[in-house]
């Protein structure tokens, strides 16, 4: 994608399962993949170019902070890499779509989540090119729908509507041509987390969203421990049966304590591959970020099957001490039969 001064670049952001895809999809006629199950459907940002009255526009399909395969630390690297390549390009953003589906029965800790890191990500400045964006309209009862808004206005949304964000809401694509023309005439904003790193020099983990995360880490990296800390105390005092499911679950600890490690490191060797990449130029930096990127997705993926092997491993001798188990209580009890 080269810079065009009369294109419009839109971002959409949202948890998983939000609509964003479907959205997309609706408003610009393209062949968008929209997910139909639990599982995280845009895992990159995808670009889609169209048409919307007359206007040349771009459309960011982003991934939520509740990914099914990545952890957030993989998808703030994915998200802001982009969009400091996009400031660098010369690209600015007319508008921000946040996307939450008002079919929803609660603000789930994701939703939290999410809005956390659209505002670390975004900042304030950029609030007033924000449209707080309600979708699957019709899918509920209208009164329990205007009841959810209500709830999202004076409660979780309330900050952001103060601040300068707009509330709209919609059904069909009609609702989002005007929501899109009302977006595109705005003046364009730079981001928060494109300021920090493309204008700043900070690293991923120097920014707002990038310490969002590390706090994520380190109180994701605490309470594994003190869990392990509480089997260890535990297992001696345990039957055999029970120490092979403490030892399954000690594995999974290990696991997810070692794929916190892994996130702390792309934080912190991010600032270091910036530095030499800076000297070397702009391609060879995100060249670098790439290659970095593709090898810990195969060492994450390689991890994955290394553990579900233990997994199987142990869920085998659990399943074989239950036999054992079993016929150890068929033998006593045929025991005391009498035969005739």
């Amino acid at each position: 994608m080269t810079a065009d001064n009369t294109m419009k670049v839109i971002l959409v952001m949202g948890i998983t399962g939000a609509g964003k895809s479907y959205l997309i999809r609706e408003i610009s006629g393209c062949d968008v993949k929209v997910g139909n199950n639990l599982e995280s459907c845009t895992q990159q940002i995808d670009v889609i170019q169209c048409q919307i009255a007359s206007q040349g526009v771009v459309i960011l399909d982003t991934p939520g902070f509740d990914d099914t395969h990545r952890s957030d630390t993989e998808v703030l690297q994915d998200v802001a890499t982009f969009l400091e390549k996009l400031y660098k390009q010369d690209f600015r953003i007319s508008g921000i779509i946040y996307l939450h589906n008002i079919a929803e029965t609660r603000m789930r800790g994701s939703s939290t989540k999410n809005l956390r890191m659209f505002s670390k990500l975004c900042g304030e400045k950029s609030y007033h090119n924000v449209v707080m964006l309600t979708g699957r309209w019709g899918t509920i009862d209208q009164s329990l729908a205007e009841e959810r808004e209500k709830q999202l206005k004076d409660n979780f949304w309330k900050m952001y509507l103060t601040a300068g964000c707009q509330i709209d809401r919609y059904r069909d694509r009609s609702d989002l041509v005007r929501i899109f023309e009302k977006i595109l005439p705005q003046s364009q904003v730079v981001l928060d987390i494109q300021r920090e790193m493309a204008v700043e020099g900070k690293s991923l983990g120097e920014t707002a969203a990038g310490g969002e995360v590390s706090q994520e880490i380190a109180e994701l990296t605490k309470k594994f421990k003190d869990e392990l800390a509480e089997l260890s105390a535990a297992y001696k005092h345990e039957s055999d049966q029970m120490k092979a499911q403490m030892d399954k679950d000690r594995l999974e600890f290990l696991h997810k304590l070692e794929k916190l490690e892994a996130d702390k490191i792309i934080l912190m060797d991010e600032h270091r591959r910036r530095e030499e990449a800076a000297r070397a130029g702009m391609t060879e930096k995100f060249n670098e970020i790439e290659r970095d990127r593709e090898r810990q997705r195969i060492q994450y993926q390689q991890d994955i099957e290394r553990a579900k092997d233990e997994s199987d491993k142990l869920n085998a001798l659990i399943q074989h001490h239950k036999q054992e188990m079993e016929a150890m209580k068929k033998q006593r009890s045929g025991g005391g039969c009498l035969i005739l």
